[in-house]
């Protein structure tokens, strides 16, 4: 395994990971969205490691989730993106917190197929390496959400294990902090008022992650001509925004927040009956 921070022209590596082999017809664009998303952020001091896996002579592998796939379709240039942790200045971050002199973690993942075999704890051992300069580090975990249906996605036990502790709770989403000296804690940025319709649906999404842009597709197919209810794409990209909502991946419904991460578009039907049934 080789762990490297990605160049400019490299980010290729840092889509194909985000994406199972037989959905990434479906996510084209999204994926590309991402690829541009990523460019923008480095220009603000984003980073992205990740950890590379030699192809070898197997030819399948098994992914679970999807079943056997072809190595050469998780490989690029005859190397396999394993995993990744994409990180910024806190001061730059997308997602609803504030802070200073502190590196954010936007998302750390290992592909299914690498699961189990210490790719994650390498990955934040070189992060914790590579920011050892700044005061800490910060990142919003997760507790008890089982995401998309099969798997904990960031979940707070696991930044436990590296010292992350926890600062504040909005819902299930957990902001943690690690200090490595003199660092002052970092705070949710949530607006107690926030802006929004108080009656009908708002999704928030962002390029930096393709399924987000795919969801928010298909929810504007499904409810962007409803009359019922009036319903919003709000897109997170920038940090006005994120300051202004207080969400950068979401649902809420007539003002409440049902969901403060990114839902699956089954979770977004599911709680979009009350609402078309009224």
């Amino acid at each position: 395994m080789e762990i490297r921070e990605l160049e400019k022209d490299e980010l290729d590596y840092a889509v194909l990971p985000c994406v199972d082999p037989g959905f990434r017809k479906t996510l084209k664009q999204g994926m590309s969205l991402r690829k541009e998303f990523l460019k923008r952020m480095k220009m603000k001091g984003l980073s992205v490691l990740v950890a590379f896996e030699d192809v070898g002579k197997q030819e399948r592998m098994d992914y679970p989730g999807v079943g056997k796939v072809k190595l050469k379709d998780l490989s690029l240039k005859g190397k396999i993106p394993a995993g990744l942790i994409e990180y910024v200045p806190i001061e730059k971050t997308i997602f609803p917190v504030k802070g200073e002199n502190l590196a954010f973690i936007h998302c750390i993942w290992v592909i299914p197929p690498y699961w189990k075999k210490g790719i994650a704890r390498a990955l934040m051992d070189n992060f914790m390496a590579r920011t050892s300069h700044l005061s800490g580090s910060a990142v919003i975990a997760y507790e008890k959400e089982s995401w998309w249906g099969f798997f904990d996605y960031m979940p707070k036990w696991f930044f436990s294990k590296f010292g992350f502790k926890e600062v504040e709770k909005n819902g299930n989403s957990v902001l943690m902090f690690k200090n490595y000296g003199n660092a002052k804690p970092p705070l949710l940025a949530l607006d107690p008022c926030p802006q929004g319709v108080k009656r009908g649906v708002e999704y928030f999404w962002s390029t930096q992650c393709p399924y987000s842009w795919w969801v928010a597709k298909l929810f504007d197919k499904e409810f962007g001509r409803a009359t019922k209810f009036e319903s919003i794409l709000i897109n997170t990209d920038k940090r006005k925004t994120v300051q202004k909502f207080g969400l950068t991946f979401g649902l809420r419904l007539n003002g409440k927040t049902v969901f403060n991460r990114m839902p699956s578009w089954d979770e977004i039907k599911k709680a979009l009956k009350s609402i078309q049934s009224a």
